[in-house]
């Protein structure tokens, strides 16, 4: 009896095994959403951003830009084939695998009607310079150089 109960032990162990394989097992998602397949260019708006990565969403060919959807695409649209140009800050071509969070890219495509972005370039670039406050001295000679004058020599402690 030792023995039908060791092996019925071992069957059921074996199928929660399987089965806890198969719901771990990664998904593969296509890299079209429902979005592209009634994508319509009379439905959209161009669209153009220089903005940082925020997300990048390899299995769907996803980035998350400008608080968009970015969707890198490749399919055929009517007698019309559409494919995303990626490329690095000088022009030449890099895979979708070099894009990573925190980067900054330039983005030119259309934005869809349902929300998100159809992406025909998409162009990794250097970060925007820093830009240092504006800061004016006012000339003795100036009014309104007078008018603080004025004001502060009326303030007595």
């Amino acid at each position: 009896m030792d023995l039908f109960h060791s092996r019925y032990k071992k069957a059921i162990l074996m199928v929660l095994i399987l089965g806890m394989g198969i719901l771990m097992f990664p998904m593969h998602a296509a890299a079209e959403s429902d979005i592209l397949k009634n994508f319509s260019f009379d439905d959209c708006d161009p669209f153009e951003a220089r903005a940082l990565i925020m997300a990048v969403n390899g299995k769907k060919a996803q980035l998350v830009a400008a608080e968009q959807i970015i969707y890198v695409v490749d399919l055929s649209i009517g007698d019309q084939h559409l494919i995303t140009e990626l490329t690095d800050a000088d022009g030449n071509r890099m895979d979708f695998g070099a894009f990573k969070q925190g980067q900054w890219v330039y983005v030119q495509g259309f934005k869809h009607i349902e929300g998100g972005v159809v992406a025909l370039l998409v162009q990794q670039i250097d970060p925007p310079a820093r830009k240092k406050p504006v800061v004016r001295k006012i000339s003795k000679e100036s009014r309104r150089y007078k008018i603080i004058k004025r004001r502060s020599s009326g303030i007595t402690n």
